[in-house]
């Protein structure tokens, strides 16, 4: 069965990120799964004052059955919030990035950080290790607005046919327009002239039309807005990301040898976008 699934930990920011989760699979008509990774309790203390009191300890049968209270709670909220989705919740034992990366979906929803997060703009290890290694779109949410427009890199790589793929669905569904970017880093182009620099702008455009076409033809309802920049890439896609509800990435662009790797512009936009980020991989 389809489904969207998010990690959650109890912290504001995965919160956040299953109420994005809970949004995005009501529109896709799927069902929505919220994990939750309990990590294995520290052992007892081997010298205890004898002034202070000895705690219960605590056991992995304690913690899953707190995470599981915790669970049952957020699942009724959100079927109050979003009638008619179907709601599933697991309190898994294991490492955050582990018990995630073994759940099925087709969409996976993280927080920027979680509680050892230090501050929203900094991603935190799980989101780094997940997003990463993960076969299938991961979205890392932020603070950024519910409204504004859809942000698509594209460079005419393979991974960015999927992320024009996953920009257009999820504008389509939202009533999102689409900026989509391709973004020429060659700092020859300075010094040619005028009329030069007009008939590559003119070429790359061209391309940039090609790599749309088939993808506006099956959502002719999304507008779609087209920009060429003389830019380096991460530093074009992060000044159209102020304002936006997504920008879209592939995990990785031209050049990089390893699937395995994150590519240096989603690196960047990942870490630096004030907006929720889809960071898209070839399945």
């Amino acid at each position: 069965m389809s489904s969207v699934v998010v990690g959650f930990d109890g912290s504001d920011l995965a919160r956040r990120a299953v109420l994005w989760g809970a949004e995005e699979a009501t529109r896709r008509g799927v069902e929505l799964v919220v994990v939750q990774a309990v990590l294995r309790p520290l052992p007892e203390p081997v010298f205890m004052p004898m002034s202070t009191p000895v705690p219960e300890f605590i056991t992995e049968e304690t913690m899953s059955h707190a995470a599981e209270e915790q669970l049952a709670a957020l699942a009724t909220e959100l079927r109050q919030s979003f009638p008619g989705l179907a709601v599933t919740t697991h309190a898994r034992l294991g490492r955050p990035a582990e018990v995630l990366a073994e759940e099925q979906g087709d969409l996976l929803v993280l927080g920027s950080s979680g509680r050892t997060g230090i501050a929203e703009m900094f991603l935190g290890s799980t989101a780094v290790e997940l997003v990463s290694a993960a076969g299938r779109p991961v979205v890392v949410t932020r603070s950024g607005p519910l409204e504004g427009r859809v942000v698509v890199g594209v460079d005419g790589s393979e991974t960015s046919a999927d992320a024009i793929a996953f920009a257009f669905d999820f504008a389509g569904r939202h009533g999102r327009e689409l900026l989509a970017i391709h973004a020429f880093d060659d700092s020859g182009w300075a010094e040619l002239p005028e009329p030069d620099v007009d008939h590559v702008r003119a070429d790359l455009a061209k391309l940039l039309d090609e790599q749309l076409a088939p993808h506006a033809a099956r959502h002719p309802s999304v507008h779609v807005a087209q920009e060429v920049a003389f830019d380096a890439p991460a530093r074009a896609l992060l000044r159209a990301a102020d304002g936006a509800a997504l920008i879209a990435v592939g995990s990785h662009g031209r050049g990089v040898v390893r699937r395995a790797i994150l590519g240096s512009v989603s690196h960047a936009v990942l870490h630096h976008a004030p907006c929720p980020v889809a960071v898209v991989h070839r399945r």
